[in-house]
């Protein structure tokens, strides 16, 4: 029978690289190979042997719990179009993975995966908040940052504020794949193009979004230092796996805010 240490360890293990591989792909393309979330079968069938053979390692009930929360809340998420498929992937691959916290992984509320989901959350929405405030700063301070959008409406420019930044047509084509366009190329009847706001609202595929600007692009009505208005999308993978690395020094974040709002 294996040893609660050596059981832990190649749990553990497990799941480290497994979300390590998976945050390095997220940050860097924006997409998670599928094959990293096979690495979640060694310590899946480590799971079932451990049930099979009567370890008092696992409590089948409480994993099943954690495993059908994280399944349903990944499918929820992904279907109400807050998340990608590699995030869903991750809160599955973690529910097969880890069914108890191990040390040094332990948190108040006693789920592995919704804590790492809880901190990863958290840390996303820190980093969603310096990017507005980052953006006030430079609303405020340097002139003539709205460009095109100086005379458009307060709301208007809010929502840029909250969403968006400025880079170059080029920069876009050479990172479209982890960029959202924040506004809409329009061409007249004359053959100039305007642009029009969609912050909040994805109306085109990357793809989609990559090939109108590059026919654009080819037709000259656009130049690649041509500036435009994209929003980056956050890599959530990357944030939950930092939320696993400082779990055993936080425990879980959500948890600790309730707390405090409640008293």
């Amino acid at each position: 029978m294996i040893t609660p240490s050596l059981y832990e360890l190649v749990v553990e293990a497990s799941v480290i690289i497994m979300m390590g591989i998976g945050s390095a792909q997220d940050i860097r393309k924006r997409e998670v190979e599928d094959y990293v979330w096979f690495i979640a079968a060694l310590p899946l069938a480590l799971n079932i042997y451990t049930i099979l053979v009567g370890s008092a390692l696992i409590e089948p009930r409480l994993w099943a719990v954690e495993f059908a929360l994280l399944t349903g809340m990944g499918l929820l998420f992904y279907y109400l179009g807050l998340f990608g498929g590699a995030d869903a992937k991750a809160l599955i691959a973690l529910g097969l993975s880890m069914p108890r916290p191990m040390p040094p992984f332990e948190s108040q509320i006693g789920l592995f995966g919704v804590t790492v989901f809880d901190n990863g959350v958290v840390l996303a929405v820190v980093y969603a908040a310096l990017f507005v405030l980052v953006n006030l700063f430079r609303a405020l301070l340097v002139k003539g940052y709205f460009g095109r959008y100086a005379e458009a409406s307060p709301r208007t420019k809010l929502g840029i504020i909250l969403y968006a930044y400025k880079t170059s047509v080029e920069n876009y084509m050479r990172n479209y794949y982890k960029l959202f366009l924040a506004e809409k190329p329009v061409v007249d009847t004359q053959g100039s193009v305007t642009f029009t706001p969609s912050y909040g609202v994805r109306l085109a595929s990357d793809e989609e979004s990559f090939n109108e600007l590059s026919a654009l692009l080819a037709s000259g009505k656009l130049d690649p230092k041509d500036e435009i208005w994209v929003s980056q999308g956050l890599p959530l993978v990357s944030f939950m796996f930092v939320g696993m690395i400082i779990t055993p020094f936080t425990g879980d974040l959500v948890f600790h805010l309730i707390r405090a709002l409640v008293g």
